[in-house]
């Protein structure tokens, strides 16, 4: 049973891809969305990428590629995240196959796979935050610069044999009677940002503050929602205007309500700044 089952995962991929997208529920599709980070070069770096929007199943399928430009930044692994350790491979045994599996099949590519041949929702992907954990280092001398960590469709046939490139990024849910439901998914570029070793700029103090950025990328949306909650928690450090972005009550401290507000924000709920 246990190999059929997981037979029957290895084959998810090709099988959901012949399935017509299904929007995964009414606040919209499966998001993954790669963080930006800042690193000088020379220096080792640590990038997740975050999964949301999730239905009420969970995942048993999802597959991606991670894109980069090999020649300025260095990829070492893709670990497991939170979200991917569900501790399917203790209750789903077969030597040298593991639900999350990561392959390098070209210089500056890697496909990132999740799949099981479990339905039931505590062996898929049920947990939103950090899916995958990209570590590497940029090469000294490195030029400064915004170099992108693309998530795109694993370059495959849809199904082996069909002639037919694949072009979807993959995620779906198998039950126990092997019905399965496609979602649509929405991906995020992130970026390594390497710096040319210079002091950090005065923070913006006037009119130019865009309240609720808080990694400083020109846009307030989820990802600023789980930057500063991340801050909060302690594992993750704001840049000096990612602070001043951050302090939507204007307070002059960056705690919960702020973190509330930014999310009120990003659902069209509120304007920011929030004054008393």
């Amino acid at each position: 049973m246990k190999v059929r089952k997981i037979v029957a995962a290895m084959a998810a991929m090709s099988m959901l891809a012949a399935f017509s997208a299904q929007t995964a529920s009414a606040a919209g599709a499966v998001t993954l969305a790669a963080e930006k980070v800042n690193v000088e070069a020379g220096s080792d770096f640590e990038l997740k990428i975050n999964i949301g929007g999730l239905p009420d199943t969970g995942l048993s399928v999802l597959e991606f590629a991670v894109k980069y430009d090999s020649s300025k930044i260095t990829i070492n692994s893709i670990d497991a995240g939170t979200a991917a350790s569900t501790g399917v491979d203790a209750a789903e045994v077969l030597e040298g196959v593991t639900a999350f599996s990561v392959q390098s099949p070209a210089a500056g590519t890697y496909t990132v796979t999740y799949s099981t041949g479990k339905s039931d929702k505590q062996y898929c992907i049920s947990k939103e935050g950090d899916f995958a954990v990209i570590k590497g280092s940029v090469p000294a001398g490195t030029a400064a610069g915004e170099y992108a960590v693309e998530l795109v469709a694993i370059d495959r046939e849809t199904t082996q044999g069909s002639g037919t490139k694949n072009t979807e990024i993959v995620a779906g849910y198998i039950d126990a009677n092997d019905v399965g439901t496609k979602y649509e998914v929405t991906a995020t570029a992130g970026a390594v940002i390497v710096g040319d070793g210079e002091t950090d700029p005065t923070p913006t103090q006037g009119g130019d503050v865009l309240y609720g950025d808080c990694d400083v990328d020109g846009d307030v949306d989820i990802m600023d929602v789980i930057a500063i909650n991340k801050a909060i928690l302690g594992s993750y450090t704001l840049s000096p205007q990612g602070k001043i972005n951050a302090d939507v009550d204007l307070n002059q401290v960056i705690d919960t309500t702020d973190a509330l507000n930014i999310l009120k924000n990003v659902v069209k709920l509120v304007e920011l700044p929030v004054k008393s």
